[in-house]
């Protein structure tokens, strides 16, 4: 469901609390019945209204402010002598568009507007978008002045379109079936404000002079009355949903004025250096850049390669360290949770200590843990001490090298480990077809498919080290000790701050993916697992026959939003100086000053990642859930 929906849903649930009608009427009756409780509805009453005023007069004032001086036309000898000025037509064009947009995903008609029956279904979306585009010529026509009119114009046009969406006024005006006092409502509240607009000041001049308090006023009339009128609740569940979402739109419509206000006052600042950090502008990413930086299989050059190569290959290092965390996080969840229902005290009881651990440990402070007093305890590189398997010297024997510049692994390299891969992807197809008429859990097939497995990575392993060349070792910096690196031969590396990360990430999740786990198996019928006992099922054939495929539909939702955790949680990866993508972006922002575009380049690409992982699993979900028990 749409979230927008389930917030204006959320809001459709507390209306009846903000209608005034009804707010009035147990007044009366607490008069008469309960002269106690009068004080109370008339406290809640005032403080709806207090609370109401006071969040739009906090936004109304700087936005009306800033529209007064982007709008403001100080001319001299021809020439604009205020250099934030952008002129009424295009400020409106932009928030009309924006509040456009923000409508649109609330009202949620775009099945309706692709179907040209329903016409009744997205005449409300259709008058919206007609309106957004007529209203910067309205602002030409009239002529507005800067500071009132357009002011007021700006500020109270989505208030007033909210409120005639919110009556439904228009699904009756089009069938046919408006009373007169909906077409009354409808354009005398459109046509008022218009004159208020043009001929307010000079009617009322009081309203000149705090014009954010009379749109405050505005506000808060308009937000009871349209509680009022959608609480009645007299139309049809589908139109009631329309009127939430344009109540809804009516409500945030303050937060939205200020923001793109806001913005286009940044961007217009008279200060160019300021401005330009506002500037939505990608030109400046084809341009070199400025720092250096470690990436695979993309190797950015410094001073030479586009920042949209840095910014790939630090997308490439989140989704490396993202997609691993999520494989370990649940092979480990699944044991822990496993084991946390265990008969074993021992193995429950450590279980439930790692649990208890890790899930209330900070995950920025497991990380720096995992840097500062695990990962920098490893040897300097070149030390003696940093071989694990193979010579205890500076010479070029041994299997893998570690220190704290990250784990190195001489004799593999990257084609031999994807033939290796390869070989596993065969050997799994080769036991799937094996398979393909039922899985015998005997013991004599487990120690066969345990044996086949066995020879599979034995031979990758041969595969992996055979028929290499001495690797060679060089000091970077003499005068350093421990600065060494290899100057010859094939060698794997992984890094001190990617390691980190995997782990932390891994550490972290686990803990929770192993308590959706139990709660998980725990949900099941008792008389599943009795029924698989008495079948005379092993414990790993209950768990892996009877109880995880059941366990597994209710499983799956939850995991999905722990893996896109994962996913935005790698961002905390510059507490350990890993090149992700907000680790990039940031030194960017600090090195060019592009706030804004780098700041939308960094919500899409965690918003699309999201949205992928989020799709994969809602596949695996319908796959899963596909299957009746």
């Amino acid at each position: 469901m749409n979230p927008l929906l389930q917030f204006s849903d959320f809001c459709k649930s507390y209306i009846s609390e903000l209608d005034v009608r009804q707010r009035l009427t147990k007044f009366s009756e607490r008069t008469k019945n309960d002269p106690s409780g009068v004080g109370r509805e008339a406290a809640i009453i005032g403080f709806y209204i207090f609370l109401t005023w006071t969040y739009s007069n906090r936004l109304f004032s700087p936005t009306a402010l800033a529209i007064t001086d982007l709008t403001r036309s100080v001319m001299f000898s021809g020439e604009q002598l205020n250099p934030s000025f952008i002129g009424a037509e295009y400020l409106t064009l932009r928030i009309s568009l924006a509040m456009l947009v923000f409508f649109l995903l609330a009202q949620n008609d775009f099945k309706s507007l692709l179907n040209p029956k329903n016409w009744r279904g997205w005449i409300v979306s259709a008058t919206a978008i007609i309106i957004a585009l007529i209203t910067p010529n309205l602002v030409t026509y009239f002529d507005l002045s800067p500071t009132f009119g357009l002011p007021l114009f700006l500020i109270g046009m989505p208030i007033i379109i909210g409120f005639v969406l919110s009556t439904g006024d228009l699904e009756s005006i089009s069938s046919g079936n408006a009373n007169k006092f909906q077409l009354i409502r409808t354009g005398g509240s459109l046509i008022g404000f218009l004159m208020l607009c043009m001929f307010g000041i000079n009617f009322f001049p009081i309203i000149g002079e705090d014009l954010p308090a009379t749109l405050s006023a505005l506000f808060v009339i308009i937000i009871l009355t349209s509680a009022h009128i959608i609480s009645k609740g007299e139309s049809n569940p589908s139109d009631m949903d329309r009127r939430s979402s344009a109540f809804f739109f009516i409500a945030i419509s303050p937060i939205i004025l200020y923001m793109v206000t806001r913005i286009l006052f940044l961007q217009n600042n008279p200060d160019v250096n300021a401005a330009a950090r506002w500037d939505i502008d990608w030109s400046f990413m084809e341009s070199a850049n400025s720092f250096d930086m470690t990436g695979w299989p993309l190797i950015p050059e410094f001073g030479e390669d586009s920042r949209w190569t840095f910014y790939w290959a630090a997308v490439i290092n989140s989704v490396r360290a993202s997609l691993l965390a999520i494989v370990l996080c649940t092979i480990l969840g699944i044991i822990i949770g496993v084991l946390r229902m265990s008969s074993n005290k021992v193995a429950s009881g450590m279980a439930t200590v790692y649990v208890e651990l890790f899930r209330n440990f900070p995950l920025a402070i497991l990380l720096f843990v995992i840097t500062t007093q695990f990962g920098l305890s490893f040897p300097i590189f070149g030390s003696s001490e940093a071989w694990i398997f193979g010579s205890n010297s500076l010479e070029t024997e041994g299997l893998a090298y570690a220190s704290r510049q990250g784990m190195y692994l001489p004799l593999f390299e990257l084609s031999r480990i994807i033939l290796f891969v390869i070989i596993l992807l065969v050997v799994s197809v080769v036991m799937r077809y094996m398979q393909r008429d039922g899985v015998d859990d005997s013991n004599q097939a487990v120690l066969r498919r345990s044996g086949i497995w066995g020879a599979s990575i034995v031979l990758g392993l041969a595969v992996i080290l055979g028929d290499y060349s001495t690797p060679v070792m060089d000091k970077v910096r003499p005068e350093a000790s421990g600065s060494w690196i290899f100057v010859e031969g094939s060698y794997f590396k992984v890094t001190l701050m990617f390691s980190a990360l995997v782990l932390g990430l891994t550490l972290f999740t686990a803990s929770v993916v192993s308590e959706i786990v139990r709660g998980s198996i725990q949900s099941l019928p008792s008389g599943q697992i009795e029924a698989a006992v008495s079948l005379g099922l092993t414990p790993y054939q209950r768990l892996r026959l009877v109880i995880l495929p059941q366990a597994l539909r209710s499983m799956v939702p939850l995991l999905n939003s722990q893996y896109m955790n994962v996913w935005k949680n790698s961002s905390l990866a510059i507490v350990v100086s890993y090149n992700d993508v907000f680790y990039v972006i940031s030194v960017m922002m600090n090195n060019v000053g592009k706030l804004i575009p780098l700041f939308i380049l960094l919500l899409v690409t965690y918003q699309a990642g999201s949205l992928l992982i989020s799709g994969i699993m809602n596949l695996y979900n319908a796959r899963v859930t596909r299957v009746r028990i």
